[in-house]
C-alpha cells in the first residue's frame, strides 16, 4: 500500500472512534443524569427521616421525665431536658421547645419553617439547593389535652425515587 492510501485509511478510523466515543459518553449522560437525581432525592428524604427520628426520641424521653415529675398531665409546664429549659404541653416539647433539644434544628440554612399557630403545629421543609422543597416536609403537632404530640412524613412523587414509589405500591 502506498503512504497516502494509509493515510486515509487512518482518517477514516479517526473519525469512526470520535463518533463510537461520543456515543458511548451520550449513553451514559443518559442513564447517569437520572440517577444522579435520584440520588438527591433519597438524600432529601433520608434528611426527613432522620429528622422524624430524632424529634421523636425527644417526644419519647421528655415525656417520660414528664411523667417522672409527674407534669404530664399539665397544659403548660417548664421542664429540664439534658440540662436545657424548655416549655412543655401535656408532656411533650412545644414547638418552641423543638430547636433546644434537636440540633439540626438549630441549623436554619437546612430547614424552613411554616407554622400554623391556630392549628398547634409546624412544618420542617428540607432547604433542597436553597429552595424549599415544599413537596417534602415533617410535620409536628404539639399535645392537646386529647391527643398526644405526633409527627408526619409527607413525600410526595417530586422528591421520591422511582424505585421508592414502586417500594411503596
Amino acid at each position: 500500500m502506498t503512504q497516502t492510501i494509509k493515510l486515509s485509511y487512518q482518517s477514516g478510523r479517526g473519525w469512526l472512534e470520535a463518533l463510537l466515543l461520543v456515543s458511548i459518553l451520550s449513553v451514559l449522560v443518559v442513564i447517569a443524569i437520572p440517577k444522579f437525581y435520584d440520588y438527591e432525592a433519597d438524600a432529601n428524604v433520608s434528611a426527613l427521616k432522620g429528622l422524624k427520628s430524632g424529634i421523636e426520641s425527644v417526644m419519647t424521653h421528655t415525656h417520660a421525665l414528664a411523667k417522672k415529675n409527674e407534669i404530664s398531665h399539665q397544659a403548660s409546664q417548664s421542664l429540664s431536658v439534658n440540662g436545657t429549659q424548655i416549655d412543655i404541653a401535656y408532656g411533650y416539647p412545644t414547638i418552641s421547645g423543638l430547636p433546644k433539644l434537636v440540633t439540626t434544628l438549630q441549623d436554619a440554612t437546612r430547614w424552613h419553617i411554616r407554622r400554623y399557630p391556630e392549628q398547634d403545629r409546624v412544618d420542617f421543609i428540607w432547604l433542597f439547593h436553597e429552595q424549599p422543597a415544599t413537596a417534602c416536609y415533617l410535620t409536628y403537632r404539639e399535645a392537646t389535652a386529647s391527643m398526644k404530640a405526633s409527627t408526619q412524613l409527607v413525600t410526595q412523587a417530586s422528591c421520591q425515587s422511582p424505585t421508592q414509589k414502586r417500594q411503596q405500591e
